[in-house]
């Protein structure tokens, strides 16, 4: 009975805790998306820019950029490839079989590591 009577108890404490969805997050009068348009200035003229932007944007022209960046001597690329000149070291491929780790199955895999413990570079 006492059991009873603090299952109860606890369903009651807990029923008044409880609400709907609606009245804890009722539904907005607007979309994100008015939001947005209210917000970005979508009503004015093409001209005219939002607030906070002094420039228009354009689209960035691949072709300038590279022409741009291809005087320029030291990028990462360059110095991994040009600066630290390794020695062959072959990969090794090795395929795991499918296997359990514990009572969990584990599928099977590749996986790649090097022939040689260290990198070595030439001189």
């Amino acid at each position: 009975m006492r059991y009873l009577n603090g299952l109860l108890i606890v369903t009651l404490l807990l029923s008044g805790c409880s609400t709907n969805q609606e009245a804890v997050l009722p539904q907005p009068d607007t979309s994100v998306k008015q939001v947005w348009n209210e917000k970005m200035g979508q009503g004015q003229s093409p001209t005219d820019l939002p607030a906070g932007v002094d420039s228009p944007t354009r689209a960035l022209d691949a072709k300038a950029l590279a022409r741009k960046q291809s005087d320029y001597a030291r990028d990462s690329y360059r110095e991994t490839q040009q600066l630290f000149k390794r020695l062959p070291n072959p990969d090794i491929v090795l395929y795991v079989l499918p296997h359990r780790a514990g009572q969990l199955p584990v599928p099977g895999y590749t996986t790649v590591f090097p022939l040689y413990e260290r990198v070595h570079y030439e001189m």
